[in-house]
């Protein structure tokens, strides 16, 4: 079977898109696609750009994958899209030459995990998607197949915005059940590579949940080299994960947004372990972990 190359993306003016999108037009042999709604101001400059329906009508979608050959097709809009996912799964299917799908299961938490689900009801949508692309994909009968990529908190933008549970800019630290939890986390443009590795290997990545980390740290860790750049002690705020949980979890049913974010953000930490995963793919992908000094000075030095 000739490898991949066409390779279609949607919502590549995202958080992982973007890096996804550069990392596919620096591949060799892969040729990037931007699938993008009638009505989006995004601009793709250099770009293939396939301009799909605002409603996602699988049978157009279908018929302009068709048109150009699309040998993948990657998701990266919102995790929470779950009917707008199954329109393109729908689509990769009838369009006949889609081979590979991978949906938007990229971020911080583990949505095979029952418990996971349980805690956090945002991962109930990224496991529907799986359920119904694994679906789909049978129906196909081997022609299509699906890979799922978990990378854990995207480290860089967490960092950097505040989401990792540190201020850069205060020089303040959250830090949760005494800092010594050990967490799988990956940077933006680690997240795109592997991406690109999974399409290099088609047949190793078959229909599979891949788990990946481009670090693996502690929250003390990462202090010690936010405190070694910025040249002094950070405040540091203790927390229990348990504690912090009970207030913040039926904040987040009722629709705070903010809680959701730290719930996710604790889960990330206590519960985001990848090497203890049966789908642990660093090794299968060829991946090498980044040196955490280096990048913590590339974001102190970001937000400079």
């Amino acid at each position: 079977m000739p490898e991949l190359q066409n390779i279609a993306l949607i919502g590549a003016s995202g958080t992982i898109g973007r890096p996804i999108l550069s990392a596919l037009r620096a591949h060799p042999t892969f040729i990037p696609y931007v699938l993008n709604r009638q009505s989006s101001k995004s601009i793709y400059p250099r770009t293939r750009v396939i301009t799909i329906p605002d409603d996602l009508s699988v049978s157009e979608i279908a018929a302009s994958l068709r048109e150009h050959s699309i040998h993948a097709l990657i998701i990266a809009i919102a995790g929470s899209h779950v009917s707008e996912q199954k329109r393109l799964i729908d689509a990769a299917l009838e369009s006949g030459c889609v081979r590979r799908v991978i949906p938007a299961e990229f971020g911080s938490c583990d949505s095979a995990d029952d418990e996971t689900n349980s805690v956090l009801p945002l991962m109930k949508g990224k496991s529907e998607v799986r359920g119904y692309v694994e679906g789909v994909c049978e129906k196909s009968r081997g022609r299509l197949s699906w890979s799922s990529v978990v990378t854990g908190h995207f480290f860089d933008w967490g960092l950097g915005n505040g989401f990792l549970k540190y201020d850069v800019k205060s020089k303040k630290a959250w830090i949760v059940d005494g800092g010594d939890v050990r967490f799988s986390t990956s940077t933006l443009g680690f997240v795109a590579d592997a991406v690109v590795r999974v399409l290099e290997r088609e047949e190793g990545t078959r229909n599979r949940m891949l788990y990946v980390q481009g670090l693996y740290v502690t929250q003390n860790e990462v202090l010690r080299e936010l405190e070694r750049v910025t040249g002094g002690k950070w405040e540091v705020v203790e927390q229990r994960s348990e504690k912090e949980l009970e207030v913040l979890r039926p904040r987040m049913l009722e629709g705070d947004m903010e809680a959701r974010e730290e719930v996710v953000a604790i889960w990330g930490i206590i519960r985001g372990d990848w090497t203890k995963k049966e789908g642990f793919a660093n090794e299968l992908l060829g991946l090498k972990e980044e040196d955490l000094r280096s990048v913590v000075e590339e974001v102190v030095k970001s937000q400079a």
